[in-house]
């Protein structure tokens, strides 16, 4: 089978670890091609390894199995719409980022509750900001913390929530013991809320989801923490509920749009701290990511089912 890998910036050894695997493959490392050979690579592709443009795979009628290195899988939800004699089936990264993302939720949060930021901004002034900040800083203890969603990366934050004293809460549409479901439970639950940590996919259902109506019902001074999918808060609103006062402060690892427009009010807000999306970043992610893709070729090549395969009717 021809097999593309669109991973980029492979070491040498990673690249001799898979050539090895691979041997009984035609295999191709195309991430670094000029578009034009990198299209031609795809349209002969049986498999393909890496995050490459979704309406490219239309032009593969071989295509059988893509496996994205992102758990996010929004693009490639429509990869069956061209008729195929084989559906492509498509597994992504589920729970492969949980720990990092989780660990960078908190590092942010930890950091507007300290106002980190403004004490690291005053320091290359030498301003001694000690009498401001202090009012403002809070603790984790006795906090109402709402998670949006109950997968990997909320149950994770929980763990390390409620080692901080906090009282965590979950909501998830698929009810569970101990987890909110129902959208009456859910606008309950945002007046009592300290600090909102949105973790929920992007899908059709969570666009938006996070949108004014919902916002302005946070208990006030409440912090809110994206982790989750940009398209699932409403921006305009967040920032015009913190000039308001009404909200106390928000940490983004993720926006709507990417890379940030420079001219998004996002940037220059004092009580908004941007991670870029970084949160799911870990030493040694790539060489873990290989193993991913062994693993489920594995598999493949057994006619066994393969992990992590995307639900296309659920969006993720």
């Amino acid at each position: 089978m021809n097999v593309c890998i669109a991973v980029p910036a492979l070491t040498p050894t990673q690249r001799s670890r898979l050539a090895a695997a691979l041997a009984s493959h035609s295999l191709t490392f195309c991430a670094e091609f000029p578009e034009a050979e990198k299209r031609a690579a795809l349209a002969a592709a049986h498999i393909v390894f890496g995050n490459v443009p979704a309406a490219w795979l239309a032009a593969a009628p071989g295509l059988r199995w893509v496996q994205l290195e992102s758990a996010g899988v929004d693009a490639y939800l429509a990869v069956n719409a061209t008729p195929r004699a084989t559906p492509v089936q498509v597994t992504h990264l589920a729970s492969f980022f949980d720990g990092a993302v989780a660990e960078a939720a908190l590092a942010g949060i930890l950091a507007c509750y300290r106002q980190l930021p403004r004490l690291l901004a005053a320091q290359p002034h030498a301003r001694w900001i000690k009498p401001e900040v202090e009012p403002a800083i809070r603790t984790l203890a006795g906090q109402n913390v709402l998670l949006l969603g109950a997968g990997g990366i909320a149950q994770r934050l929980t763990r390390l929530l409620t080692a901080f004293d906090a009282r965590v809460r979950c909501f998830a549409r698929t009810a569970r013991t101990g987890t909110l479901s129902t959208p009456a439970e859910l606008a309950a639950a945002l007046g009592e809320t300290d600090l909102l940590i949105n973790t929920l996919p992007h899908t059709p259902a969570t666009i938006g989801f996070l949108d004014h109506a919902r916002l302005v019902r946070l208990k006030p001074g409440a912090v809110v923490c994206n982790v989750g999918r940009g398209s699932t808060l409403d921006e305009a609103a967040l920032v015009a509920l913190l000039d308001s006062g009404h909200l106390g402060g928000a940490v983004l690892d993720v926006t709507a749009v990417e890379p940030l427009p420079t001219d998004s009010p996002l940037w220059r807000h004092p009580l908004v701290l941007l991670s870029q999306h970084t949160g799911g970043r870990f030493p040694g992610e790539t060489d873990r990511k290989l193993d991913v893709f062994l693993a489920n070729l594995a598999r493949f090549e057994r006619g066994e089912p393969l992990t992590h395969l995307v639900q296309t009717d659920r969006g993720y």
